[in-house]
């Protein structure tokens, strides 16, 4: 396998809403027009129909993102490293990929990520700094990373069977030895993380983060309550936003009156009325704790410490006022909130931490897994916990957070009497 010179590596797809626009037609794009021409046959074709499965998922942000990266890196190795199409991938490709996520060559690294595409006399031309690899001078991948690569791949090139466009998927046959960041690491294939989430380091260090980033500059504070709020309460960023009923073509957009009292047992709790996927109306009980962040946000917006029953001020609102932020604002907010984790693991000389935190900075749903998957190991009951995060049963919940109950099934199994 030879490397390529850094001027011909060139990214392959622009965001969602480019694509979208320009129909995902190479029309626009001249110089990614004359890279695929350098490339080997068929790559033309591999483009139109990857950019067709992406488009799939441009409604959420975070999960165009992810696949955008991980495709885009393996049709690059795919197409400069080895020389092949789509159709003639096989599963060797697979396996060479892997191993060459694992140290890829420095000029198919950045020191810091930068934008793919910019506009130039009415077109979309590349931005010479880019690169498919950003690691803050750190190369190498993490066990998470390659997990993240064999799960979006085995995910496109499923779609690709299904679409006609391959025979079979070569992720089928590729060896999982070559999927590990070390041989030496004790896991067997019952063992994958299917619901990523936060250590317990990472959660506490972005928490202190942002408590420190709001006391030096307040507009911080939404950062603060959004991640807050999400990791606590099991939140996806859809129900943080406005949404609009596929039925009725109304729009529920979230107050914070949606913060309600109820009385069970004879006890007053708190609670968050919460509009989840298909229209579902569920009430998740707020932890004691909560309390606090919820009254420290108020009070930065100059409102009585908690809400009232009817209050319709918005939930989330914009950084100058006026009404609710919609659901690509509270996503770059988490995103901002992310960032600014990694850049102070970074000054603080924790480059491997800084780097991964980088890597995941648009995966809002972790926070969403990060709560849960912590509550489980905590002992809530995982029925609460599913009933919380508005999960059709509980067997769905125990199969997605499988590694969060791990903890507790091999304390219970240590203490069984023989």
């Amino acid at each position: 396998m030879t490397s390529n010179p850094p001027h011909l590596l060139h990214p392959l797809f622009d965001t969602a809403r480019n694509l979208i626009d320009r129909n995902c037609e190479l029309a626009d794009y001249p110089s990614l027009t004359s890279f695929l021409d350098s490339c080997p046959n068929g790559a033309i074709e591999d483009w139109e129909k990857t950019a067709r499965f992406l488009i799939d998922y441009s409604a959420s942000t975070g999960t165009y993102s992810r696949f955008r990266g991980e495709i885009q890196r393996f049709l690059l190795f795919l197409w400069r490293e080895q020389g092949r199409s789509l159709q003639s991938c096989n599963e060797e490709d697979i396996n060479a990929y892997m191993r060459f996520l694992k140290s890829p060559p420095s000029h198919w690294v950045a020191g810091s990520p930068a934008n793919a595409f910019k506009t130039q006399d009415g077109v979309r031309v590349n931005r010479a700094q880019w690169r498919p690899f950003f690691s803050n001078g750190v190369a190498g991948m993490r066990q998470a990373t390659l997990d993240a690569a064999t799960r979006a791949l085995s995910v496109f090139f499923r779609s690709m069977v299904a679409r006609g466009y391959l025979d079979r998927s070569p992720m089928a046959n590729a060896r999982r030895s070559e999927q590990k960041a070390s041989r030496t690491r004790l896991e067997d294939e019952d063992a994958d993380v299917l619901a990523p989430r936060f250590t317990d380091e990472q959660w506490k260090y972005i928490k202190e983060t942002l408590l420190l980033a709001a006391e030096e500059d307040d507009k911080y504070e939404r950062h603060l309550f959004i991640v807050i709020t999400m990791k606590s309460l099991y939140l996806r960023v859809s129900e943080l936003a406005p949404q609009t009923n596929e039925l009725t073509n109304e729009t529920y957009y979230p107050t914070m009156g949606a913060f309600r009292q109820r009385v069970v047992g004879g006890v007053r709790y708190w609670h968050l009325k919460v509009l989840g996927k298909g229209n579902k109306v569920r009430y998740i009980p707020l932890p004691s704790g909560y309390l606090w962040y919820l009254k420290r946000f108020r009070r930065w917006r100059a409102l009585p410490p908690l809400p009232e029953r009817g209050e319709q001020v918005p939930m989330i609102p914009r950084r100058h006022g006026g009404g609710q932020v919609g659901k690509r604002a509270i996503e770059n907010l988490v995103k901002e909130a992310f960032l600014l984790a990694a850049d102070r693991l970074d000054k603080n000389g924790q480059m491997e931490e800084a780097r991964e935190m980088h890597q995941i900075c648009d995966r809002t749903h972790y926070l969403r897994h990060t709560g849960a998957s912590m509550d489980i190991e905590a002992g809530r009951p995982i029925r609460h916990v599913s009933e919380d995060l508005g999960h059709s049963s509980v067997a769905f919940t125990e199969a997605i957070y499988v590694s969060a109950s791990s903890t507790a099934r091999y304390k219970t199994g240590l203490g069984r009497q023989i």
